[in-house]
Order: C-alpha cells, then structure tokens, then sequence
C-alpha cells in the first residue's frame, strides 16, 4: 500500500468514525426531554455527508 493509499484509507477511517459519532448523537437528540430544545446541527445531513466520503475515499483507496 502506497502512501497516499494509506492516507486515503485513513481519511476514510475518520469518516468512518464521524458517521458513527453523528449517529450517536442524532439518537441522543431523539430522546432529549425537552422538545423545545433544538440543536443547530442537522446531525442526519452530517451522516449523511460523512458516509458519502467515506465512500468515495474507500474507493479511491483501495482501487486496484
């Protein structure tokens, strides 16, 4: 694996674990008691987002 595979698949790996982290907190604001509430982050389009890099940068990597 080159350099810039390795970089690549790292870079996945984050996108990986914002997605993971997005969705976490997507949940937590499902459940907040007060409805009233509301964050600033649309977390599904953070997901969303991170998932689709995560895509395309997997690809990118690992492409023989």
């Amino acid at each position: 694996m080159s350099d810039a595979q390795a970089l690549l698949a790292g870079l996945a790996a984050g996108c990986a674990l914002l997605a993971l982290f997005a969705a976490w907190r997507q949940a937590r604001r499902g459940r907040r008691r007060d409805l009233d509430a509301v964050g600033w982050i649309d977390w599904t389009t953070v997901q969303m987002a991170a998932l689709i890099a995560l895509a395309v940068l997997a690809g990118l990597a690992f492409k023989a």
